[in-house]
């Protein structure tokens, strides 16, 4: 094994998930980041990046300033290169800055051999998110850190904590190619919400907390609904309504805007065929003029790994 060089996989995520706006998230199998990174002389950072167009400016990407803000802290001043595989498109919904941030910091905790557990470095990832929102949220950070489903508490200090889940859930996550800006998607927001609204946010997230760690399936369902952010961030995604109609008439379990879009996705037992429901979804979508990709995924219990 090369010691001066580690390759770890940061999965993608799914947060904002029902009522759990900027509190819960899960991570995905097998889409994400391959991060490898390798010492090298000096103490500049050096990004190579394939399979997308990201910023090669250390100051300006979020995965170099995740990883300069843990070198700071272990007292590490020597220099990096970081390869940064994507294989999904940032700005998708699917936490890609989370990727990045938490793949730098975990891949740097092993070639530095620090000792630091993945609790302790999510700090360090939320200051690369920090770059590239604006907001310290931890919703795609701590699941992409530390796999399956996590709600988070707070970020300063973090304050997190994994919920189990039923194993045979199955994700699908659907990509209309339309431009969503997180900015924009936030800002959609309303300031202050009413008392009863509230209260019903906080029903829906105890309900939906409740199906996942007993796997009840028809909890899942009815809880997993959101006042907060998707009836105003909704208009974004053309078609939405349409579409979470006929995934509920198919037995999804729940149906959600991921993140701030345009991806969204719906729950569902594993054996269940979805091929029909995706074939209506794209026609719909090409009827307007729009795209439609999907992926199917297990949820992620393991989170960011080394690989190599």
């Amino acid at each position: 094994m090369n010691k001066d060089s580690v390759k770890v996989f940061a999965p993608a995520s799914v947060s904002n998930v029902g009522p759990g706006f900027d509190i819960l998230g899960f991570a995905l199998e097998g889409i994400g980041d391959t991060i490898t990174l390798s010492k090298r002389n000096g103490q500049a950072y050096l990004i190579d990046a394939v399979g997308a167009d990201i910023p090669q400016d250390p100051e300006k990407n979020v995965a170099t300033v995740a990883l300069s803000s843990f070198c700071k802290e272990v007292g590490y001043d020597g220099g990096f290169l970081i390869r940064i595989e994507k294989s999904f498109t940032p700005g998708s919904g699917l936490g890609s800055s989370a990727s990045s941030a938490v793949g730098a910091v975990f891949a740097a905790n092993e070639l530095l051999n620090t000792g630091m557990t993945k609790e302790e470095l999510v700090p360090f990832a939320l200051d690369g998110e920090m770059l590239a929102s604006g907001h310290r949220h931890g919703d795609n950070v701590a699941p992409c850190m530390l796999g399956g489903f996590v709600a988070v508490k707070s970020c300063d200090p973090f304050d997190g904590f994994q919920i189990s889940y039923p194993k045979a859930l199955k994700v699908l996550i659907l990509f209309p190619d339309v431009l969503v800006k997180t900015v924009e998607a936030r800002g959609l927001l309303p300031r202050e919400v009413p008392m009863a609204q509230a209260i019903e946010q906080a029903a829906n997230m105890a309900g939906l907390i409740n199906g996942l760690t007993t796997a009840n399936y028809q909890m899942i369902r009815k809880y997993m609904k959101d006042q907060l952010a998707q009836p105003y961030r909704k208009k974004l995604i053309p078609g939405y309504d349409d579409v979470e109609t006929v995934c509920l008439e198919n037995e999804a379990i729940g149906f959600n805007i991921s993140g701030s879009g345009p991806a969204m996705f719906a729950f569902f037992k594993a054996d269940q065929n979805l091929e029909p429901l995706k074939k209506w979804v794209k026609d719909f979508y090409e009827a307007k003029g729009i795209a439609c990709r999907f992926y199917e995924s297990a949820i992620n219990g393991r989170g960011v790994e080394r690989i190599q």
